[in-house]
């Protein structure tokens, strides 16, 4: 048996499937210091750099970014010009992977070229999403979409979980616009999320996904909120009007996130059951 097929028997679908699509990219001719700013933001392990038509150059990684920084510091602790970010790329032609190819051979390109990452472009070359090494670790332990809505189901928020700053609905159009400081992982995936709503507390919970998740909604990032299009999930549970706000509490390295309208202690909740 070859070592594609012993992964395959771990590995099934495509490369679109377990893909990150938002990716945090550096455009030619970035200096390297707003890079390292990128990345200790973001906590970035390495960042993908692209030309003006988005077209993949390759990869930088902090260990790039480090070596960078170090060699432009002159021995009298000045700073020398900081170098561009597509100096750092040693490699002529980057490693990179279409959408459709099988997940189990990805991740043996990962594996034995020794790389953390392939950007992933489309038949024009250009860049659509990343597959990482963090990626595939996750879809392995997290292959249970169908025990998704018995977790909701199951599911109950700490007592003493901290709240950071409030969650509200869009009146405009439904949207659930989450803080993003009330995420705890960085690194989570949420591209892609399921929503599930408790009655009798008010509770709103969300389920971060894969695309593939049936009922899953993608989501976008904006002005350092997560946005979640939720129009129809809010319209079938009437919430416009009913909360102004949500307490946001954070679970499982936030795989997880509940909204509780806020105030709920002092006899709020009930009124968000009733109609």
């Amino acid at each position: 048996m070859t070592a594609i097929e012993t992964i395959s028997k771990q590995l099934q679908g495509n490369v679109q499937d377990v893909m990150s699509v938002k990716v945090h990219t550096a455009t030619v001719g970035t200096h390297v210091n707003i890079v390292a700013d990128l990345m200790a933001r973001y906590s970035l392990r390495r960042v993908v750099v692209v030309d003006n038509t988005k077209q993949v150059i390759g990869v930088v990684s902090q260990r790039d970014i480090v070596r960078a920084l170090m060699s432009s510091m002159k021995p009298e602790g000045h700073e020398a010009p900081h170098k561009r970010v597509e100096e750092m790329i040693t490699t002529e032609k980057p490693i990179t992977v279409g959408p459709d190819i099988p997940l189990a051979r990805a991740a043996y390109v990962l594996a034995t070229n020794k790389i953390g990452c392939l950007p992933v472009i489309d038949s024009h070359h250009t860049l659509v999403g990343v597959l990482s090494i963090s990626d595939i670790i996750q879809y392995l332990a997290d292959d249970n979409v169908e025990g998704m809505e018995t977790a909701f189901q199951m599911y109950s928020p700490r007592i003493d979980a901290k709240t950071r700053s409030p969650a509200y609905v869009r009146k405009m159009n439904g949207d659930l616009v989450i803080p993003l400081k009330n995420i705890e992982n960085k690194r989570a995936r949420m591209d892609y999320a399921v929503l599930g709503y408790d009655p009798p507390t008010g509770r709103i919970l969300i389920k971060f996904v894969r695309a593939t998740a049936d009922e899953a909604i993608a989501t976008k990032v904006q002005d350092d909120n997560l946005i979640i299009p939720a129009k129809g999930f809010v319209r079938h549970f009437s919430l416009i009007g009913k909360v102004a706000a949500f307490d946001v509490t954070d679970h499982n390295q936030s795989k997880f996130l509940v909204l509780s309208p806020k105030n709920a202690a002092s006899g709020a909740v009930n009124a968000v059951g009733t109609t």
